[in-house]
């Protein structure tokens, strides 16, 4: 499983590194990581291009210059320019520390996220949400 991680929080993104690690140790997973919306969207674009494209996204909302969910869209524009079915398009899990109702529609109607996770972020709030969408 390729997972980017895309959080501007050093040390929020170490703990979802390790946190990511420890639920997906029998899957093989690849975990990367990103500091910015325009980081994330080059590591994306590079995935596609070595053939291994990326099949989970955890995405902070606020990050520096291009925010999550701006990314998030340039990337589903990118999925829908090269016509990827739907479910081989990447799975978007938001975080945020903003519980904001008009944030979380814009994330699952516009960006397709699939879940909106508020922080603290814990172990079990990513095992829950990955079990739920059959991903572990």
């Amino acid at each position: 499983m390729q997972i980017l991680i895309v959080e501007d929080s050093n040390t929020s993104r170490m703990y979802l590194e390790e946190v990511l690690k420890d639920i997906t140790q029998n899957l093989d997973a690849n975990i990367e990581s990103a500091a910015s919306g325009e980081e994330a969207l080059k590591k994306v674009q590079r995935k596609w291009l070595k053939g291994v494209p990326c099949e989970l996204i955890f995405m902070d909302i606020i990050l520096p210059g291009m925010d999550g969910l701006q990314t998030l869209e340039k990337i589903r524009a990118l999925e829908n320019e090269k016509r990827i079915p739907e479910e081989k398009k990447i799975k978007a899990i938001m975080t945020t520390a903003l519980d904001d109702s008009t944030k979380a529609s814009r994330a699952f109607f516009q960006c397709e996220a699939i879940s909106y996770i508020t922080k603290p972020i814990t172990a079990e709030k990513i095992q829950m949400e990955l079990s739920k969408f059959g991903m572990i």
